[in-house]
């Protein structure tokens, strides 16, 4: 007697091997949607960079003192006190300056995939003027032994408040959406101030602590380019830049 049974199986099972995709192999023609987007990234970059100074003119405002009274383990960290500047000004340079092409910017740029770094040390932020792309992982430690929380609070960006008791703990958080000089601060020390801008683009800095900045790989074309410090007004140049080319701009603030 013959059974013909087995065949069907066979050719059920051969047919679901078929429908996982066992039984084809991946065009070239069509490449995976990670590549597509590092081929758009790759082609939108360039050899052109924009460097410059970020200058302060007139007598920049003392440093507040803080203090630490409510927090002892705070307090045992800055045994000689702890001065709150407004203005990092040195021989005319202003540091902390947040330096970025505002518009000109065409393609698409993937975030990274290595986070950003919020530290809490010292019972101060640093950086105090983080910069980190859309959908970037944002990595926020605790490096005392002392209870803080960071609380941002932005307009377009979803808010959060997050604790942190115990010294070493870590948090993971992103942004969507870009965003300028988001406020960050810790409501168990009000003196601890950040801020946090975000950006779709690598195309920006921070100015360090002679005023300096630079922005590199930019593709050739014309941009406008801004300044943002927490404590000032904002100031905008526009400027053309070419293949293999440095472009230099200085933005003078004043009180």
């Amino acid at each position: 007697m013959i059974f013909r049974k087995p065949l069907a199986l066979v050719a059920v099972a051969t047919s679901a091997l078929l429908a996982c995709g066992g039984g084809s192999e991946p065009t070239e023609s069509a490449p995976a949607a990670s590549e597509d987007k590092a081929s758009v990234a790759a082609a939108a970059t360039g050899t052109a960079a924009i460097s410059g100074k970020i200058t302060y003119e007139g007598e920049p405002p003392a440093p507040e003192r803080v203090r630490l009274n409510a927090d002892p383990k705070c307090a045992a960290m800055h045994k000689e006190g702890l001065q709150r500047w407004q203005l990092h000004v040195t021989d005319g340079g202003l540091a902390d300056v947040l330096v970025y092409v505002k518009s000109g910017i065409q393609g698409s740029y993937p975030a990274p995939a290595e986070p950003a770094l919020l530290d809490q040390k010292g019972c101060d932020y640093t950086p105090h003027m983080l910069v980190m792309r859309a959908g970037q992982p944002l990595k926020i430690r605790n490096s005392d032994d002392t209870l803080h929380n960071i609380h941002p609070r932005p307009q377009v960006n979803a808010e959060f408040n997050i604790g942190q008791p115990r010294q070493g703990m870590e948090s993971t958080k992103s942004f969507d959406k870009p965003e300028v000089m988001i406020p960050v601060g810790c409501d168990v020390h009000p003196w601890m101030r950040a801020y946090i801008s975000v950006f779709a683009h690598p195309f920006y800095a921070v100015s360090t602590g002679d005023g300096s900045f630079e922005i590199k790989g930019l593709p050739a074309g014309d941009y406008e380019v801004e300044a943002h410090h927490g404590r000032l007004k904002s100031q905008a140049q526009k400027v053309t830049v070419k293949d293999g080319e440095t472009a230099s701009l200085t933005f003078a603030f004043t009180s």
